[in-house]
């Protein structure tokens, strides 16, 4: 039976591993090569066997199914561990990923649930190299004196208001740069229900939250492992499948992330969500440059314009926003143009994307970005592809080495303490 997906069964109930058992007897690619009862006897068992898969109940007398996977994951790396519980407490969730755990099913499951999920796993195998591992740049006009490589930039790109079409344009962006030989990397910070996955026509079998804590182990050979790479050549690093998968990165991580990120790529290009919590907050505080979505209707002028109020309240530089119209229409009747959109928002207006809403949903469907496929000629394709050139020229062209022994301090936290901190320095 080569090329089966062997799965090893842990649970401390006899009922329920055939009950498991049962539940995939039926799946012609799919073999049980074994069921363990402790977490002590699934921990010999991945050694003696070394299955593909193995599913880990999280509650057993002796070794838990954390320490269980932990000891595992440690010992025989290739294993892919989906833990099994009738706990869905997101500690639990961050527990389990933290101990190596790619996947996390809520007891009681079913059949379809169980084979979706041992699939989704296990094809992360032969994808997971598939990004070639990313050096530290370099530059040094001295020979035996190497000197660090100007960082990378970071792009984030949002919109204060929902559909406005920041992942159509975050996508297109980041694919433009990698096709014009930038390093480029895209990430989907929308955690709980980002679509670069969809909008790519790629597997989210890897994906942010297998860098979650990793803390010192976090280098480009390891992004490198999780990230993928789109045939644009752009390298992608997608938000994780489920929802409450999200809970699992923190805004530490993200920040980790993104610093290590800098080193090796020459555009980061993040999508982010509307929503500004906490982590889309330290996304937009670390990021060289926003990219501000607007449209032209009152709604999106008037939250556009608060996030302009927000930007200078945490004490953002002017030059660090710049406003792109997205869905930009020429004036009809009594309609606001882009000259009154600019007026209105007191801000020079970086570029406009014109409305294509057909082109948009085609590429979108299809899975192709429209800077590469069939409407790569169209206006909206070549507006975008112009708007990744003039990012280009801003940030690249005369950057120097960078001093990195430099130490900015440290802001505090959150929105709230950010705001009142700015309050107490000016002496209110």
């Amino acid at each position: 039976m080569a090329g089966n997906i062997r799965v090893l069964i842990v649970d401390d109930l006899p009922e329920t591993r055939e009950n498991v058992r049962k539940l995939l007897q039926f799946e012609s690619d799919i073999e049980v090569i074994g069921q363990a009862g402790t977490g002590e006897e699934a921990v010999q068992m991945a050694k003696e066997h070394q299955p593909d898969i193995i599913l880990m109940d999280i509650n057993m007398p002796g070794i838990d199914g954390i320490g269980a996977s932990q000891q595992i994951t440690e010992s025989v790396p290739t294993v892919q561990i989906i833990i099994m519980s009738v706990q869905s407490d997101p500690n639990y969730l961050r527990r389990a990923m933290m101990a190596g755990a790619r996947d996390f099913l809520t007891k009681p499951f079913g059949g379809d649930e169980l084979v979706a999920a041992i699939r989704r796993v296990h094809d992360k195998r032969p994808t997971v190299s598939a990004a070639p591992a990313r050096q530290p740049r370099q530059v040094s006009n001295v020979p035996d004196e190497p000197m660090t490589a100007p960082e990378g930039n970071l792009i984030a790109v949002y919109s204060p208001k929902g559909g406005a079409g920041c992942t159509t344009v975050a996508i297109n962006l980041a694919v433009a740069l990698a096709r014009r030989g930038r390093r480029t990397i895209l990430v989907d910070g929308s955690l709980q229900f980002g679509d670069v996955s969809v909008m790519l026509n790629m597997k989210a079998v890897t994906s942010i939250a297998d860098l979650s804590d990793r803390g010192n182990e976090l280098d480009q050979d390891l992004i490198s492992s999780v990230s993928q790479v789109h045939r644009s050549n752009l390298n992608v690093l997608l938000a994780p499948p489920r929802p409450e998968m999200a809970d699992v990165v923190t805004e530490q991580n993200i920040k980790q992330l993104l610093a290590t990120l800098k080193e090796s790529f020459d555009f980061i290009i993040i999508d982010t969500t509307s929503y500004l919590s906490e982590k889309t907050l330290a996304i937009l505080d670390v990021s060289d440059r926003i990219v501000l979505i607007a449209q032209q209707n009152l709604s999106s002028l008037k939250n556009v314009s608060r996030f302009f109020d927000l930007a200078e309240s945490l004490e953002y530089e002017t030059h660090k926003v710049w406003l792109l119209i997205n869905k930009a229409k020429s004036k009809q009747g009594k309609g606001i143009s882009v000259h009154d959109v600019g007026k209105a928002l007191k801000r020079p207006i970086f570029g406009t994307i014109p409305d294509d809403e057909i082109t948009v949903s085609d590429a979108s469907n299809r899975g192709v970005p429209m800077v590469m496929g069939e409407h790569q000629k169209k206006a909206i394709s070549l507006s975008l592809i112009k708007v990744a050139d003039q990012i280009a020229k801003e940030l690249m062209e005369g950057k120097v080495p960078v001093d990195n022994g430099k130490e900015e301090p440290e802001k505090p936290r959150g929105l709230f303490g950010r705001l009142f901190g700015r309050r107490e320095r000016a002496g209110g």
